[in-house]
């Protein structure tokens, strides 16, 4: 069975390097994207978490996206999308937040639609469950044909940011196959980190 990549959210470092691969300035982008220049300096810099709509206004603008979902779908979807694949892992909310080091009331809160979870957050949530298989009838039978579209949108959004760190380090030039996966000191995965310069878990510099 063929899996897809599963849900991919792209880093500070994804969104600036897409930017400058399609020559916009911070405020172009901000502009197209009805946020302000500021906060995209931030983000790229990460010294702030976005929201998940919020970044999923910026991606679509550099994916030049012509059917730009409203903020307030992007909400409403990424709860089910969440539980779905922890369902499909295998996983009780509590397993996913100790394997995610996150507390079990947050994954409960995401999944009720109580808060409008933070980028990283999803990020880390994510890398930690299975993907969605290509062709999974019983899967798609479950969501009506709107949430299903919405679901392949929203992932197709994340997913093909120009840059994305989620892409294999094997197949990023000048990289090892091994190189920067892992935390030393923890064991951490970083493959989700472009060229970290320590680890987001356990603090070590790297």
């Amino acid at each position: 069975m063929v899996l897809k990549r599963g849900m991919q959210i792209p880093t500070g470092e994804d969104i600036r390097t897409a930017r400058e691969n399609k020559g916009l300035t911070q405020s172009d982008l901000a502009e197209r994207a009805g946020v302000s220049q500021p906060l995209i300096a931030r983000i790229e810099g990460e010294d702030v978490d976005p929201t998940i709509d919020t970044l999923y206004s910026v991606v679509s603008v550099l994916n030049n996206s012509t059917e730009e979902l409203e903020q307030e779908e992007v909400k409403i979807s990424m709860p089910s999308v969440l539980k779905d694949a922890r369902n499909r892992t295998g996983y009780t909310q509590g397993e996913l937040a100790e394997v995610a080091d996150v507390s079990q009331p947050l994954i409960s809160r995401i999944e009720r639609q109580d808060v409008n979870p933070k980028a990283s957050t999803l990020r880390e949530l994510f890398s930690h469950l299975d993907p969605l298989p290509e062709s999974d009838s019983d899967e798609v039978s479950k969501r009506s044909t709107t949430e299903s579209d919405l679901v392949e949108k929203i992932e197709w959004e994340f997913g093909n940011v120009e840059g994305t760190s989620s892409q294999p380090a094997s197949e990023k030039e000048g990289a090892s196959p091994s190189e920067n996966k892992q935390c030393p000191g923890c064991g951490s995965d970083l493959s989700p980190y472009p060229e970290p310069s320590y680890c987001p878990d356990c603090g070590a510099e790297l």
